[in-house]
């Protein structure tokens, strides 16, 4: 029969909607990601968490983020521990499982990598562009070189090394979060456009992380494996509305620049949930089994591992776990037109009015967060101090009009759920705690 697939899942850190060729933008250069674009089933109605931890819990737990234990990024070390991540699933069924990149909802000694279901891993800690440290299963290294570069050799290394093994590989880069740093050659091209110091540094590494995404598909290629493996490539959040300035110091961007970057014009940014923080693509290719092309259906992190799951052909039951909360979205990877049902994304901003500040111990009322029920057509928003709006995204993706006049019904059913969705959130009892030996 059919050898098991083998998956490759790229994780982007802060990559926003607008940071990409195939999405429209004609100031950046991301020929790599465009091509795999082309080859894949692209989601770009697709909404993940508003800051990198939440949504890695979703992306590795199949569940909304908050019954993990995760909500912000200070308490990234909040997963709780009977909480099952993504590489059990693919170790009971044989794989060989490898992680390399970033450190995130788990700190050593108890939540790294290895301890929490892959075989190794070579984890960065914060945000070293260059010249890491990378702790793993054997002995600490300390390569040279840039970070993404050194991340890509060690998953293709790990290929060379399991041949025959189907395989289960994570690539979390830690681009382009910042500081924007990369390599003058791959922001050269942007200088010459006459982009500023801060957009040229950011598209750099951008461009510098295309480029080892493209050597990563080549060893795939190379390898004969590129027919039996299911690529996913998703970003973890929204682009930040900071930037690198040469100093090293972080700067708000200039208008001009923002309104290059930020090409859609959506609302926001990182770690607030209005559109530029929470929507972002993702791509989804598996030659000559998905067809390629746009899924104008709803996607979210927490689907991630019930499609990967079910397109392995993976029974969800050989690992004990909390109830997915995502839905497969194989169906709609098969047949493009199909109709996906599916419950409303529900998420908290963690920065600005009404996030959900890490306060222990504090009783917490559904008034004081901003909260928003994302629909595929229809966004709610419930703001502190009892205020909320609807946005109708198909003809308003800017959220710049609130609709709730016109789609009184839309708006009342909305508000209902999303109170509803709080409330189960709250009575799971596995939110907004501070694990004892995560204080220290």
């Amino acid at each position: 029969g059919q050898a098991k697939p083998n998956v490759l899942f790229i994780i982007s850190d802060d990559q926003g909607f607008s940071d990409f060729g195939f999405t429209g933008n004609p100031a950046i250069r991301t020929p790599v990601l465009d091509r795999l674009a082309s080859e894949s089933a692209v989601f770009e109605n697709f909404v993940v968490a508003a800051a990198c931890s939440p949504s890695r819990a979703a992306f590795f737990t199949g569940r909304e983020h908050l019954v993990t234990g995760v909500w912000g990024v200070p308490m990234r070390d909040n997963l709780r521990p009977d909480e099952a991540l993504m590489p059990a699933w693919f170790k009971a069924a044989g794989y060989a499982t490898f992680y390399a990149g970033k450190r995130d909802m788990g700190r050593p000694p108890c939540t790294t990598p290895w301890e929490r279901g892959w075989d190794n891993g070579y984890f960065v800690s914060g945000y070293q562009h260059r010249n890491p440290r990378l702790p793993n299963r054997g002995k600490t290294i300390d390569p040279k070189g840039w970070t993404c570069d050194i991340m890509t050799d060690l998953i293709l290394d790990f290929w060379k090394r399991n041949p025959d093994r189907p395989w289960m590989v994570t690539a979390a880069y830690i681009i382009p979060h910042l500081p924007f740093v990369t390599d003058p050659s791959f922001a050269k091209p942007f200088l010459d456009a006459g982009l500023s110091y801060e957009l040229a540094q950011c598209y750099g590494s951008i461009a510098q992380m295309d480029a080892a995404i493209g050597r990563l598909l080549a060893g795939l290629r190379a390898n004969g494996q590129e027919k039996n493996t299911i690529v996913v490539f998703v970003s973890d959040n929204g682009m930040s509305t900071k930037a690198t300035a040469r100093d090293g110091s972080r700067v708000s961007w200039t208008d001009v620049d923002w309104k290059t970057r930020n090409h859609h014009g959506l609302r926001g940014g990182k770690a607030w949930v209005w559109e530029n923080g929470i929507r972002v693509p993702c791509l989804v290719r598996w030659p000559g089994k998905i067809s390629t092309g746009q899924r104008p259906q709803l996607g979210g992190a927490e689907d991630l591992l019930p499609t990967l799951l079910d397109l392995a052909g993976l029974d969800a039951s050989t690992v004990k776990h909390h109830p997915f909360t995502g839905v497969s979205l194989r169906p709609v990877l098969f047949d493009a037109d199909k109709n996906l049902e599916r419950p409303d994304l529900f998420r908290i901003a963690i920065s600005g009015k009404g996030a959900a500040k890490e306060l222990s111990g504090k009783v917490r009322r559904f008034e004081d967060h901003h909260l928003v029920l994302r629909g595929p057509r229809f966004k709610y928003h419930t703001l502190p101090g009892g205020q909320s709006a609807l946005y109708d995204l198909k003809a308003d993706p800017i959220e710049s009009r609130d609709c709730t006049a016109e789609h009184a019904n839309v708006a009342a059913r909305m508000s209902k759920e999303i109170r509803s969705r709080w409330e189960a959130v709250i009575a799971s009892g596995r939110a907004f705690h501070i694990r004892e030996e995560a204080k220290k």
